[in-house]
């Protein structure tokens, strides 16, 4: 992950981190006392108390998200308080697709930094998902498109009809993947304490100033019938024109520990979602009462009779840090355990666990003789950036402080989910007011970090249209292995371009057999899918998942440093020889950014995996950003595919 204010090459803070005396080795707060807590029994060595097992072994871990229980461990249900399950299996999917005349649309936008042309792109072209809805396609018996009507009450060619009732009835909202620090906040370089840095999962019509929603409930609300009171909107330009301005507010200067699917969750799952989350006594983290201002926006813009799609909007990973137990210390400025010897060949090993806890696990050695723990229980600053503290966490530091994926599988999928006090009640996004939404009626869209190559048809790979694989296509044609590998267990993906790392990668897509280029090249298109590796100039940012080709431009000078503007290619980067900054025709490295990059997006991707039918999967990294005239333009495919996943959902004439 990055954060924004540590951005590669314009991170002076960074140096700040390294050189600063005020960060130093043991320099943590105390978590807990024997028997209290993760920490079992007496004190870390090198001076810090840390996460300890509690006398026994810890979590099962899985890369969907260990946790750091206090008690017997269950697996990747456990709470990282100890107590806390992340949510009941998920209903099956395998029967009928039921339908409904109402849709209920919220997009999750990521706001760190470097997502600023990314958004316009997007606001450019969702216009178009719009249309699509209240003025479908009419098609033949057989779904052959033979028009693409704008108006809803324009009549179809002989022989055809619309492929659903067109729609009457549709809200739009918009949250970010900002939530803040998650209880950190008492260190002079903890991050994402400003409160721009944190929206709450609230939707942006009423977080941000000037940005239009109806009747000041901060969605906007498609009532060409004027059914509602007071009417919603009937023009579908100036509907189209509102949304657009929702999306681009959304701007880039949220935290950079991005936290879309937790922002998700809390705005459409959470029974109790916090009004806040501190740090106890005790030094672990808990969430402080309940936002009834994000209850009433739920209440208002998700109807219980609808069908639901969200539509994720990221370049990076996701990293929904723990609002319980010690996640918070992700967010913190002082240096992260360092991991056993075991976590670097197998996470999932049983004597992998945090060079800081007190009593290693049974039939494990002596913590304090781990040839890794030897050589300090706290890994030096060098080790530990910042922009890369939300990446690899259970082989880097012994434990992992995300929310475990299973968490968001629950609650998109329907099954049950944790109360506060750890209980498992009714899902409120599937059980409300007396009404169940059956679970086929949830759609999860990703534009996210992964090659457009490894999601397209195959007749697209060479051809001017791209059309993105359905759900039941990924499977059929393996493509998951290809973009996820063996997530829950710490494979790779088959594609080398989704590895996350540091070190340049070597390897072939297996899509296409591009190669993975050396970080020597000066040719930004070296091979079609992210040009050429980076060099690894001390482990401060990751290889790159996919590149494009940006719409125009942009100046990386002081003009745009002191404006904050996401850059990758100030004069401090150039020594990175990013294909981002070289000029399409080959060369140096220069200070203009002439592409957009995303990261492997494996959490999101995970979820998506286990929803089966009602995933809908794109690559951020748009194949064409010229030509506005042909059908891939921009996010025009995801928008394709995510229209016809939704049509599923909706009555047909």
């Amino acid at each position: 992950m990055t954060y924004r204010q540590t951005k590669v090459g314009a991170a002076a803070l960074l140096f700040t981190l390294a050189c600063s005396s005020q960060v130093e080795i043991g320099h943590w707060p105390p978590l807990a006392e024997a028997g209290s807590g993760p920490g079992a029994g007496g004190e870390a060595t090198d001076g810090g108390a840390g996460p300890g097992s509690d006398g026994g072994s810890g979590a099962t871990t899985s890369q969907g998200g260990s946790v750091i229980t206090g008690g017997t461990s269950t697996g990747p249900t456990a709470g990282s308080g100890g107590s806390s399950p992340v949510g009941g299996p998920i209903p099956n999917d395998n029967g009928p697709q039921a339908t409904v005349d109402k849709v209920d649309l919220l997009i999750a936008v990521d706001n760190s930094i470097s997502m600023a042309e990314k958004q316009k792109l997007f606001a450019k072209t969702v216009p178009e998902l719009l249309t699509r809805l209240v003025s479908p396609y009419c098609t033949t018996t057989r779904g052959n498109i033979t028009a693409r009507p704008t108006s809803p009450t324009e009549d179809c060619p002989s022989g055809s009809q619309r492929e659903f009732t067109p729609l009457r009835d549709l809200h739009v909202g918009v949250i970010t993947s900002s939530l803040g620090s998650h209880g950190a906040g008492g260190g002079r370089f903890d991050v994402c304490t400003s409160p721009s840095e944190n929206d709450h999962a609230h939707l942006l019509g009423l977080e941000r100033d000037d940005v239009p929603s109806y009747d000041g409930q901060g969605f906007l609300k498609w009532d060409p019938d004027g059914s509602a009171s007071p009417p919603g909107e009937s023009d579908v330009q100036a509907f189209a024109d509102s949304l657009e301005t929702m999306i681009v507010s959304a701007g880039e200067h949220g935290c950079g520990y991005e936290a879309p699917l937790e922002a998700i969750y809390r705005f459409l799952v959470d029974p109790e979602p916090p009004l806040s989350v501190t740090v106890n006594d005790l030094h672990r983290a808990e969430k402080v009462g309940v936002d009834h201002a994000l209850l009433d926006q739920r209440s208002r813009f998700l109807r219980p009779d609808s069908s639901v799609a969200v539509l994720l909007l990221t370049d990076e990973n996701d990293c929904s840090i723990q609002d319980e137990g010690y996640g918070y210390l992700t967010a913190t400025g002082s240096p992260m355990y360092r991991a056993t010897s075991a976590c670097q060949t197998d996470p999932n090993d049983a004597c992998c666990q945090s060079c800081g806890e007190a009593t290693a696990h049974a039939g494990c050695g002596p913590i304090q003789n781990d040839p890794a723990c030897r050589q300090g229980v706290t890994l030096p600053m060098d080790a530990d950036d910042l922009n890369l503290r939300c990446f690899d966490q259970k082989r880097r530091f012994g434990m992992d402080l995300l929310y475990p994926t299973s968490r968001y599988v629950s609650g998109f999928g329907g099954g049950t989910v944790p109360a506060r006090d750890g209980h498992l009640v009714p899902n409120p996004l599937f059980h409300d007011q007396g009404h169940d939404r059956d679970p086929s009626l949830f759609t999860f869209a990703v534009l996210s970090g992964v090659p457009w190559q490894d999601l397209a048809s195959t007749s697209s790979l060479s051809s001017e249209s791209l059309d993105y694989l359905t759900a039941a296509q990924l499977q059929a044609e393996d493509r998951w292995p290809v973009i996820l590998g063996d997530f829950a267990s710490y494979g790779k993906a088959d594609d080398p371009f989704m590895h996350e790392s540091s070190d340049p990668r070597n390897g072939q897509n297996p899509i296409t057999g591009d190669s993975i280029v050396s970080e020597s090249s000066t040719d930004p298109e070296a091979n079609p899918i992210n040009g050429h590796e980076q060099k690894n100039l001390g482990d401060h940012d990751l290889q790159y998942a996919c590149t494009f080709e940006l719409p125009e431009p942009i100046a990386c000078d002081d003009a745009a440093r002191d404006a904050d503007r996401g850059c990758d290619c100030f004069a401090d980067d150039v020594a990175y020889n990013r294909p981002l900054c070289q000029p399409p025709g080959g060369g140096e490295a220069t200070t203009t950014q002439y592409y957009g990059k995303a990261y492997p997006g494996l959490r999101p991707l995970a979820v998506a995996k286990e929803l089966g039918r009602r995933t809908v999967l794109g690559s951020v990294c748009a194949r064409n950003t010229q030509d506005e005239e042909r059908s891939d333009y921009g996010y025009r495919p995801l928008f394709g595919a995510l229209g016809r996943r939704i049509a599923a959902t909706l009555v047909k004439p």
